[in-house]
């Protein structure tokens, strides 16, 4: 499965590594949460730096992944996604847009340093 999660410092970090579906995501995510060593609530980084394909994807497939963690938000603090393309960049800005407004705080990056800064709350608003 090109998709899995792990836990670094209290993040869950759920990386892409070459062409996924949807289903692979969610149900990576989903392994995720269910972690008994993932502190709840927590922050999430995905990490799409190695995914194949993403341009081919829809803007709604490409959504999917945040409209999944804004179902969990309760137990998610916020999700930062680390986009590897103009295009992907832009479809996040979109995602996260809808998953903010489910009440999760969603935002994508191109540096992971600078994704795990905001996810811990140390980067500025």
């Amino acid at each position: 499965m090109p998709v899995f999660s792990r836990l670094t410092e209290g993040v869950l970090v759920l990386t892409v590594d070459g062409d996924y579906t949807s289903n692979e995501g969610r149900r990576a995510g989903a392994a995720g949460l269910e972690d008994p060593d993932r502190p709840v609530p927590s922050p999430v980084l995905v990490d799409m730096s190695g995914a194949a394909g993403t341009r081919h994807k829809s803007s709604e497939q490409i959504g999917d992944t945040a409209r999944f963690f804004a179902e969990y938000n309760d137990s998610v603090t916020r999700v930062a996604v680390i986009a590897p393309s103009d295009l992907v960049f832009g479809m996040m800005n979109q995602a996260g847009a809808s998953a903010q407004a489910a009440g999760l705080e969603t935002r994508p990056f191109r540096d992971r340093s600078e994704a795990l800064s905001w996810l811990i709350g140390m980067a500025p608003e």
